[in-house]
């Protein structure tokens, strides 16, 4: 019997109906021939025959298995996997995939729900297995085996005498559960075998072939590679794990002419360093999901093979391909068409097909295709309707160039009454040289009801910071539209991945709410905010002033988006403190004189802005400590003195000018100065002095004198010092610092003075010489 099905076969039935019948068959026709490669071993149809049926008599004869039982496999990529999947159909049980990473609740759940018999597992996790036996009632009758000693020896090389045909069920295969807890496709040998046979019509490939996967076995990649190898008489490669930095030399080492990868994987290789030894290999073909569109091209040109987009889902196996002589189709994006077996429609939300090149759900018919999830007869209903699977991708369909994913239904983000696709701008990211990946997630927004926020791995040696984050998005923005340019950026040094290796959003938003890192907002600063970064570090919140080309001059959107994150941070049920710090060489220059207050209105608001700080500083339950990076002036310097503790660094300098320059103090600075260094208050508001990192701390304005280098770190290390477990700090901060009282006495003084200082005539003609003694220096300087 040849083992080449023509691409023109793809539509016909299978010529063998089961899994197990295809290794009877290979039997036959090359026993001897190689069938799987674990590392430097192999073993040929033959053996794997023999072994199969071993194992399907012990678990027939003495672990009572009867056709229908589950039998469940948590193994990583060792020979024994393929083995216990195997052995499991000839006995005409069910096999029930457990990622290997599971943990107990996980595992519990999947016993739980599969209602699983035996499971086979090694050394490593056959403790925790055991444990969750003897701890739920529902699987206390699961037997446990361990592959190292499978108990097969023993038994007849002959297949057990049990009936299988094509619509048996096979698999149970969990989802990679990215809402809740996964549900299981039930998958019949018809639904593999049939995987198998289209697999082999659209590749051409035949037994002269080798054929390598890299990701988890428990995943169907892994398990559709053995069908094909089956179906087309081709040994399997299977490599313990996927390693950007080692596969291709694995594939040359190997000689593999085909492999299949998803996801970021083609972008991982991609940004590994080229090597005069890339085209040094005997790939014939490629077969990828996620190919990104800019890369396909030199992802073809590095390897010297055809790289072809193929889409599918657990639920369908194989739905769209893109045939590897349509070279038209290199880096358009495009899916492809329909396999000849499946039949598409594009819908809207009332399940009416919509016109060619508008947006709709992909929804798909024909085989293979599951039966329905187990014991999930409502979900089953919501995806399969009237014979159709919802996949819940959004595509466009072009007649002439196929169909191009736009995102998922869930995976969108709704900014402004504007629809953006995840996937689109995660597109525009990584084609940045900086980028390793990218992902990309909605964040709540009071105003558009969502932004777009952009989780980012940089490549090695890249620095995170605002700097590169605003290079990237500045690239990015250029590919789209200016509603889809991600307004925050959080680096990430790696991604939480389902074992299909995509990114888990849902993981990876749960790690950014418990372990936050910075987040740059790269927005319209003066429409919706102000010049404030906002990021959580080991738990305490770092807010960082920053327009360092005006020495951190802040505006009123600042100081108000200030003064809202401190209140948000200071309730303590987030962060255990706050650090408030800027960038560049200032702290911050206080009001921004150059869009000083022109109106009545204006001053009110440009005051009333600096004492709502000081209030949200004082009423908090948490420590908050100002980081001196270098020049504190004005409005910043007295902001400082309404924190618990101020450190900084040599280049520390305070400077209070407003009495030479006729302009009023604000933000309590009459109480709190004094209470802070006494006598010296006089001097610093009267004389304007320029005090030195050495001065302010013999006199208390500063605390503590760091290295620049450990400055954020130190003021971190006091908040979590003075926050230990069952501390009674709230109560502490609120005896220690001023009465509101005596800060309100403060404010309504501050505010006759400002008055009377803008009446007069001062306050405007202390800006103006403030601006006028500006310019001048910059003209002296530039001469």
């Amino acid at each position: 019997m040849t083992a080449k099905v023509t691409a023109g076969q793809a539509a016909d039935d299978p010529a063998v109906p089961t899994l197990t019948g295809l290794l009877v068959q290979r039997v036959r026709d090359t026993p001897e021939r190689e069938f799987l490669r674990f590392g430097e071993r192999s073993w040929s149809f033959a053996e794997i025959d023999d072994w199969t049926s071993r194992l399907a008599h012990r678990l027939i004869e003495a672990d009572g298995v009867r056709p229908g039982d589950r039998v469940a496999i948590m193994l990583p990529n060792v020979v024994h996997w393929p083995v216990a999947w195997l052995a499991a159909l000839k006995a005409g049980a069910v096999a029930v995939p457990i990622n290997s990473s599971y943990q107990r609740a996980d595992l519990a759940f999947v016993l739980r729900d599969s209602g699983a018999r035996v499971v086979f597992t090694d050394a490593l996790r056959r403790d925790m297995i055991v444990e969750v036996v003897a701890g739920e009632d529902e699987v206390a009758d699961v037997r446990v085996v361990d592959v190292a000693d499978d108990g097969a020896e023993p038994f007849p090389a002959t297949p057990p005498a049990v009936p299988v045909d094509g619509g048996v069920l096979a698999n149970l295969q969990y989802t990679s559960g990215t809402t809740g807890f996964p549900k299981a496709c039930m998958l019949t040998h018809d639904y593999w075998v049939r995987l198998g046979w289209i697999c082999a019509s659209a590749t051409g490939l035949g037994p002269e072939d080798v054929l390598l996967t890299a990701q988890p076995f428990s995943y169907m990649d892994p398990q559709w590679n053995t069908a094909l190898a089956l179906t087309v008489g081709a040994p399997l490669v299977v490599l313990p794990r996927f390693s950007a930095s080692t596969f291709m030399t694995d594939v040359r080492r190997h000689r593999a002419t085909f492999f299949y990868v998803l996801g970021s994987m083609p972008t991982l290789l991609f940004k590994q360093p080229p090597s005069p030894e890339d085209r040094d290999n005997d790939l014939r073909l490629v077969f990828c999901s996620g190919i990104p569109a800019g890369l396909h091209v030199r992802l073809e040109e590095r390897w010297g093979a055809p790289w072809r987009e193929v889409y599918g889902m657990t639920e369908s196996g194989i739905d769209l391909f893109s045939p590897f002589g349509d070279i038209d189709g290199v880096g358009s994006g495009s899916l492809g068409q329909p396999v000849p077996t499946k039949q598409v429609r594009v819908v809207d939300l009332d399940g009416n097909e919509v016109p060619d090149g508008e947006a709709g759900e992909l929804t798909i018919a024909g085989t293979p295709m599951m039966t329905g999830y187990w014991n999930r007869p409502e979900d089953t209903a919501r995806v399969l309707r009237d014979g159709w699977l919802h996949t819940g991708d959004v595509v466009v369909r072009h007649p002439d160039t196929g169909i191009r994913l736009v995102g998922r239904i869930k995976d969108m983000v709704r900014r402004g009454g504007e629809n953006v696709a995840s996937v689109e701008v995660e597109a525009a990211l990584e084609r940045d040289d900086l980028v390793v990946s990218a992902a990309v997630v909605a964040e709540p927004d009071e105003t558009l009801g969502e932004e777009v926020k952009a989780f980012v791995q940089l490549a090695v040696g890249v620095p995170a910071g605002r700097a590169t984050a605003e290079r990237i998005v500045e690239r990015a923005s250029k590919e789209l539209a200016r509603f889809k340019v991600p307004r925050y950026v959080e680096f990430v040094t790696d991604f939480p991945r389902t074992p299909s290796e995509r990114v888990s959003k849902p993981a990876l938003k749960t790690r950014a709410a418990d372990d936050p890192g910075v987040t740059y907002d790269l927005g319209p600063r003066r429409a919706r905010g102000g010049f404030l970064d906002i990021g959580i570090v080991r738990g305490v919140a770092v807010l960082t002033l920053r327009r360092p080309e005006k020495l951190n001059a802040l505006d009123v959107a600042t100081r108000l988006r200030l003064a809202a994150a401190i209140r948000k941070f200071g309730t303590g049920e987030r962060v255990r403190g706050i650090v408030l710090t800027g960038e560049g060489r200032a702290f911050s220059a206080g009001e921004d004189l150059r869009s000083a207050p022109a109106t009545d209105d204006e001053m009110r608001e440009a005051f009333a802005s600096f004492h709502d700080i000081t209030r949200a500083i004082l009423e908090t339950r948490v420590p908050v400590l100002a980081a001196v990076n270098g020049l504190a002036v004005g409005g910043a310097s007295e902001i400082t003195l309404c924190c618990d503790a101020r450190i900084g660094t040599p280049a520390a300098e305070y400077f209070q000018p407003e009495n030479c320059r006729g302009i009023t103090i604000s933000n309590a600075s009459s109480v709190l100065l004094r209470r802070l260094i006494g006598n010296h208050a006089t001097r610093l508001v009267l004389g304007s002095p320029r005090i030195r990192a050495d001065e302010a701390l013999r006199i208390g304005l500063l605390d503590e004198i760091v290295e620049p280098g450990v400055l954020i770190d130190r003021a971190i290390d006091t908040v979590i010092e003075w926050t230990p477990e069952g501390n009674m700090t709230a109560l502490h901060l609120a005896l220690l610092r001023p009465l509101t009282e005596d800060v309100e006495a403060a404010f309504a003084r501050e505010d006759l003075a400002a008055v009377q200082a803008w009446e007069s005539g001062l306050l405007t003609a202390g800006i103006e010489g403030f601006l006028s003694t500006d310019r001048g220096s910059k003209e002296e300087t530039s001469t």
